[in-house]
């Protein structure tokens, strides 16, 4: 008798926290990753080992992989094979593929277009100034990993500015989420 009465007062009691919206209950959630092929993404044999386990993060993290290339498909598609390997790139978009290249945002619209999301379930991650400006004149929240000539760059409005993809805390399926929807919390602020 005295568990039925606990169940039923569990049951009607409400906290606040319950009823409250949460800030983040209007951000996206991230669907996609898309990758700029451009840049040196392994500069050494631990950089490229985390790039692959970044990638196989996302993979088994049930958020989509995208990668983008200016060069052209029999050039791009060979390296994304082998350091990355086969199944796990879900669009690759090359120079062949579009006709106005970057700083065109053409790529990305393609590659979302592609991979069947929007702008806002998806981020992107580049390694230079004008890839970055591409990605975010695309709309999408963008992650720099940057390299030594560009680290004192002024980034403004990127979801992260990295030295390397291993740092302190390295990027995850996880922690792209997490950056993906501090970044269109801090958007959402910023437009209020």
């Amino acid at each position: 008798m005295a568990t039925m009465l606990l169940d039923t007062i569990s049951r009607n009691r409400s906290f606040w926290w319950d009823r409250a919206r949460c800030a983040h209950d209007d951000a996206p959630g991230l669907e996609a990753v898309i990758f700029d092929f451009d840049a040196p993404l392994a500069a050494t044999e631990r950089d490229a080992h985390m790039f692959r386990e970044l990638i196989w993060s996302l993979h088994c993290g049930d958020i989509r992989v995208g990668v983008t290339s200016a060069g052209p498909r029999d050039w791009v598609e060979p390296l994304v094979r082998e350091l990355i390997g086969d199944g796990v790139v879900e669009v690759l978009i090359t120079g062949d593929d579009v006709t106005r290249p970057k700083p065109d945002p053409e790529v990305y619209h393609r590659a979302l277009c592609e991979l069947g999301v929007g702008p806002e379930s998806a981020m992107a991650v580049e390694h230079s100034p004008a890839g970055f400006h591409t990605a975010r004149s695309a709309g999408l929240a963008t992650i720099v990993v940057t390299t030594l000539g560009i680290r004192n760059r002024d980034f403004a409005g990127a979801a992260a500015v990295l030295d390397r993809y291993d740092g302190d805390e390295p990027l995850s399926a996880g922690r792209c989420r997490r950056l993906h929807e501090q970044w269109w919390i801090n958007r959402s602020r910023l437009s209020a």
